[in-house]
């Protein structure tokens, strides 16, 4: 069975009192809303799987990001 891992895998990021103003100051500046995710590490890929996923993306018309959960 194919699994695929979507941004289900990443949470998002516990911020401290300071840094939540610091992150509402930029959101009033910008016009924007941010989100801040804590992300889990990049996968370290050999040759062969980086080509497999850019092969898979070029295909699907996308960007894929491979990390370790």
């Amino acid at each position: 069975m194919l699994r695929v891992r979507t941004m289900n895998a990443v949470g998002y990021a516990s911020l401290a009192p300071e840094q939540v103003k610091k992150v509402q100051k930029y959101e009033e500046e910008l016009g924007v809303t941010l989100l801040a995710y804590k992300m889990p590490a990049y996968s370290k890929l050999n040759e062969e799987g980086l080509k497999r996923i850019q092969a898979l993306e070029k295909e699907l018309n996308l960007s894929l990001v491979a990390y370790n959960v």
